[in-house]
């Protein structure tokens, strides 16, 4: 619930005192105004408890909401630092209290079993005040609710709060902190305090931007320790931070003789490597929904299944676009809603669309053949059809519809079809044939001018004849399961052919194979689509050999270049199976040498290798950018599983032994 300084909060004082991260949880209020000003003096001294200098650098991006549980996937700030909730209740660098979760033992869940609140970041500096008085700042970007945790009573706002006690009485304190200045005015007993929360509006979360809090305050990277990876800090430690739009990153008070200073903070909150999923609509054109969604690039969606209606369905994308699309072909009345998942986030997220009804057109057929695009509707709204981009179509003879093809070197994604009353469908189109467009050619390397070629009449001529000799190296040394090589042949001498072949090592694909630089293509090892274990992945080298041949056709001898398999090393770790609560299996996978982030991500297939039956499957997870990957199945299988083997779409094998509690 949106909390305010009232009530339970202040049967806590003493915790509060004792935690700067602990004065924020566990308070319970009904509403939240933008602005809350409190302190226990009156009259004409409560005018200085203000916000002297605002924050002008603030959050600039919300993310896609998460429908598992309402919240946005993510929020980011002007250094491009994303955020995501932190849900682990078994994570201490989430920081949640005892209480916080009404089941600790059980995977947090949305309604029945979620926090009150949680951070996106959640920063707090304390000063200890001579007689042993403090004043706590929090600052913080909060997920909470405004009555209970219900779905559509979600808020999220930015808050900044002071609070003090023992502090020199009935006199104006300034207060700084890395997004700006306070003034609080104490009472007689020296206690006063500012809470600024902006703003909590329900399921309206891009007022959280408007709030102080931004860019992110993290650890400080050039004081020991380091922050944990993938999170701006650990709140269970005091350390520096940097993030201060103003270059301030200290809280400090000044006035009624008052100096202090200090630049230990506690930080919390999980860097995102989340990207969400926006459902951007689902048509129903006949017995088929088309379905159209949005995320980042390279995310994993699927359209959730719906019984006895169609089954779970991967979205499909082009390159770079951070477009989506299904094509579902449903089994009796279409459902109001479709649900999509992108099981790429941890925790997946997800977005839930309502199914709507085209305006009085249906396309039949957007077929290209190699040569025409063939478009075919049927319209209750009237004739000629507008096909965006090609032309109109006019109802054929029998009233049947209309059908029309146009001559096309390079056909759309998809046909929209518009009727002369503005209603819209739109379809992919199908390529049914057509030729393989023509490779290019390989880029020719001028060769150095020889000079002029003197003929004495006896004699070889000079620059006419060298010997045929083959010269075979690689642009790298190695090469990754999934990836590509260039090999190099163009230093060669006398050869007006090429011939690659390979010799030995883990089949590659040569493309280019008589040109002086080929390209190889290792494949991927384990797949999405295996059901049993492969056997023992084959890493090289691969040895592939060239020859040339002379003007002549006189072959030179053969020449060789290794090019070593690297694969990634997968381990299983932190992994349990409590039969009937859930089985969770999670390990890593990295490649030696590589910081860059893997495209497509890694995959690894999991399999059921406990003793006494036979070996099966259970499923498949994607790496993460940071090289983590986790299974979850809730409640899962109903034996117990107490060993799994674990191979990767890169090469790598593992095992692994599952905890039973």
């Amino acid at each position: 619930m949106v909390p305010t300084p009232q009530g339970p909060a202040t049967e806590r004082l003493g915790q509060l005192f004792s935690s700067p991260l602990l004065a924020t949880r566990r308070r319970s209020v009904a509403a939240a105004t933008a602005v809350l000003l409190a302190a226990t003096g009156a009259g004409a001294s409560l005018a200085a408890t203000q916000v002297t200098q605002t924050n002008l650098n603030k959050l600039t991006a919300v993310g896609p909401v998460n429908t598992e549980y309402g919240f946005p996937s993510w929020y980011e700030d002007s250094n491009k630092t994303r955020v995501e909730l932190c849900l682990d209740a078994e994570n201490p660098l989430c920081g949640f209290l005892p209480g916080d979760i009404p089941d600790e033992t059980a995977p947090i869940s949305f309604p029945g079993n979620f926090p009150d609140e949680a951070f996106y970041m959640l920063a707090g500096s304390e000063l200890a005040l001579p007689g042993g008085g403090k004043a706590v700042l929090v600052l913080g970007l909060e997920a909470a609710f405004a009555n209970t945790v219900t779905e559509g009573d979600q808020v999220v706002f930015g808050r900044q709060r002071i609070v003090v006690k023992g502090a020199p009485a009935n006199t104006t304190l300034t207060f700084q902190h890395p997004y700006g200045t306070i003034t609080i005015d104490t009472d007689g007993t020296g206690a006063g305090k500012l809470v600024e929360d902006i703003s909590p509006a329900a399921g309206n979360f891009t007022t959280a931007l408007k709030s102080n809090i931004g860019p992110f305050l993290k650890w400080d990277p050039a004081a020991a320790p380091a922050a944990p990876a993938g999170y701006l800090g650990d709140p269970g430690q005091d350390h520096t931070v940097t993030g201060s739009p103003t270059g301030y990153n200290k809280f400090s008070v000044n006035g009624g003789g008052l100096a202090l200073e200090t630049d230990q903070f506690t930080v919390q909150g999980k860097i995102s490597t989340n990207q969400g999923v926006n459902g951007d609509s689902a048509v129903l054109n006949g017995n088929m929904i088309d379905v159209f969604a949005s995320s980042g690039n390279g995310a994993q969606l699927q359209i959730d299944g719906q019984t006895g209606l169609f089954e779970t369905t991967p979205m499909l994308s082009d390159p770079d676009t951070g477009r989506y699309y299904a094509r579902l072909q449903v089994t009796g009345t279409a459902p109001a809603t479709v649900k999509i998942t992108n099981i790429g986030d941890k925790p997946a997220s997800s977005s839930q669309i309502n199914v709507t009804k085209p305006s009085g057109v249906m396309i039949t057929k957007a077929i290209y053949d190699g040569t025409n695009l063939t478009v075919g509707a049927t319209s209750t709204a009237g004739y000629p059809l507008t096909v965006t981009g090609l032309g109109t179509m006019e109802a054929s003879a029998t009233g049947t519809g209309a059908e029309k093809s146009w001559p096309v070197k390079a056909p759309p994604a998809t046909v929209t079809v518009k009727t002369p009353a503005g209603g819209t469908a739109t379809l992919p189109v199908t390529v049914s044939g057509g030729a393989a467009t023509p490779a290019g050619l390989d880029p020719v390397t001028p060769a150095p001018d020889p000079g002029p070629v003197v003929d004495t009449g006896s004699g070889p001529v000079t620059g006419e004849t060298q010997p045929t000799a083959a010269v075979a190296s690689a642009a790298s040394t190695t090469i990754t399961r999934g990836g590509t090589a260039q090999l190099d042949g163009s230093t060669s001498t006398g050869a007006a052919t090429y011939k690659w072949t390979q010799l030995s090592g883990p089949t590659v694909t040569i493309s280019g194979d008589t040109t002086a630089k080929p390209t190889i293509t290792l494949p991927f090892w384990a797949k999405n689509t295996d059901t049993a274990p492969l056997a023992a992945s084959t890493n090289g080298p691969v040895v592939m050999q060239l020859i040339v041949t002379d003007k002549n056709g006189i072959g030179s001898a053969p020449a060789t270049v290794n090019l070593t398999v690297q694969t990634d090393t997968v381990t299983v770790a932190g992994s349990r199976h409590r039969v009937g609560t859930e089985l969770r299996v999670t390990g890593t996978s990295t490649l030696a040498g590589n910081a860059a982030v893997l495209v497509p991500a890694t995959t690894v297939v999991i399999y059921d290798t406990t003793p006494g039956r036979a070996v099966t499957k259970i499923g498949t997870a994607q790496v993460d950018t940071l090289g983590a990957w986790s299974y979850r199945a809730k409640p899962g299988p109903n034996r117990q599983i107490t060993s799994v083997l674990v191979q990767s779409s890169r090469g790598g094998t593992a095992t692994g032994v599952l905890a039973t509690r």
